[in-house]
């Protein structure tokens, strides 16, 4: 797809904590107004939540997509399983060759525009020169148009029932190492 856009992704810093918890906050309601509860714990329990976003910036993990020096997108790309990524991908947590998307958000202004298909493109290419094989995340089940829109292109690997009804998205990104890389 062809985008008319010129965008950048760059990290975010700490001094970009507002907006991102401003576009995760923004989505949640949207989400909520669609009968969703997806992400409703950054509406009831922020604080609760702030340790582990906060930290993703910290670690380099959490990029801006900026659109004209607007942020209009925001995603996480994590190198190793979050404690949800264990219990959600139990053993095969341990494999080294994965990444792990969180927090995909397109700011609604910006619906529709592919913007989530940028942010995907480039998690993927990421992958790819970063040495993973492999990128993994999760959905509600019951977020019904979510999960078509990542039937596009992401293979379902599994449907889970951990603490309610996920689906566990993978796809290969890039060849397998070779033992000695």
């Amino acid at each position: 797809m062809e985008n008319a856009f010129d965008y950048t992704l760059e990290k975010a810093g700490l001094d970009d904590l507002d907006t991102v918890l401003y576009l995760l906050k923004d989505a949640s309601k949207w989400l909520k107004t669609k009968g969703l509860q997806q992400w409703d714990y950054y509406l009831t329990d922020m604080e609760g939540n702030l340790k582990e976003i906060s930290d993703s910036i910290k670690k380099g993990s959490t990029y801006l997509l900026l659109i004209e020096n607007r942020a209009v997108g925001t995603l996480t790309l994590e190198n190793s399983p979050n404690e949800w990524d264990c219990e959600l991908w139990g053993s095969d947590a341990d494999e080294d060759v994965c990444m792990y998307l969180h927090r995909l958000v397109v700011d609604r202004e910006w619906r529709g525009k592919g913007l989530g298909d940028i942010c995907l493109d480039w998690a993927e290419s990421y992958c790819q020169e970063n040495g993973y094989e492999k990128i993994r995340f999760d959905c509600l089940h019951s977020n019904k148009r979510l999960n078509q829109y990542y039937q596009r292109r992401f293979p379902l690997k599994e449907t889970v029932h951990i603490h309610g009804v996920h689906n566990k998205y993978e796809k290969i990104v890039a060849e397998p190492r070779k033992s000695g890389d």
